[in-house]
């Protein structure tokens, strides 16, 4: 049986319990993890675990498409499979990271709505985030204006982020939702997508603020390229 991803259940949640299904030197599997994996351009949750009173520093967390293996500096003890594994995330860490992803998805959304534009790719870290934005045209200092203001529009609104479940076969039934993600779809039977009112739905496998007022507000800045503004746009909070 598959790691029960307990973060995309609820992203608030900074302590928890699992069951030790495989170690390995300092490779640790469990049935449950609220330790969130690199991935979809989100970096992995840090902390710690402890196991028989003991405390191990998390410094990695990867899924290997079925487990999710939390990897600590120190070797786990002969006997730790199936031991209670109490799970303590970085609270700090993993909210900035919930905060840049938000703001990520609303940039995508509005760029969508917008100018029917796409993303190529983005990245967060623990206090920044980018984002490359694919259009025709190239971006002038208006339209990163314009689309900052809109942003934190979203975010003053302080509207609901909530999320549901697609079965694969509706997903690629739907053309918005097969635009925005450019018909790249995600290999899952299910998908999980977010709704934020007044911005198209898209796909989402990160963890999220719950309400966008969350956020704080939102600041791009870009570089030049060739004498032209680059189309990827550096966010910071504030």
């Amino acid at each position: 049986m598959q790691t029960d991803l307990l973060y995309l259940k609820d992203s608030y949640q900074k302590e928890g319990k699992g069951t030790a299904k495989f170690f390995e030197f300092t490779d640790l599997v469990v049935d449950k993890s609220i330790f969130y994996p690199t991935g979809y351009g989100q970096p992995n949750d840090r902390g710690k675990v402890i196991i028989d009173g003991k405390e191990y520093l998390i410094v990695d967390t990867w899924n290997d498409g079925t487990d999710v293996h939390l990897m600590s500096h120190d070797t786990f003890p002969d006997g730790t499979k199936g031991k209670e594994v109490h799970q303590i995330i970085d609270w700090d860490v993993r909210y900035a990271h919930m905060k840049f992803r938000t703001a990520l998805k609303i940039i995508t959304g509005i760029v969508y709505q917008k100018y029917g534009a796409t993303t190529r790719i983005n990245q967060t870290y623990d206090d920044q985030a980018w984002v490359d934005i694919e259009m025709n045209e190239d971006l002038t200092e208006a339209m990163v204006k314009e689309l900052q203001e809109e942003a934190n529009y979203f975010v003053q609104k302080n509207l609901d982020v909530t999320f549901y479940d697609l079965p694969r076969t509706k997903f690629t039934q739907d053309k918005e939702l097969m635009k925005i993600c450019k018909g790249r779809v995600p290999d899952f039977d299910t998908i999980r997508i977010m709704k934020i009112e007044g911005l198209p739905d898209q796909e989402e496998f990160g963890t999220d603020v719950h309400k966008t007022g969350e956020i704080g507000k939102i600041e791009f800045k870009t570089t030049m390229v060739k004498g032209k503004i680059s189309k990827r746009l550096n966010v910071f909070l504030s």
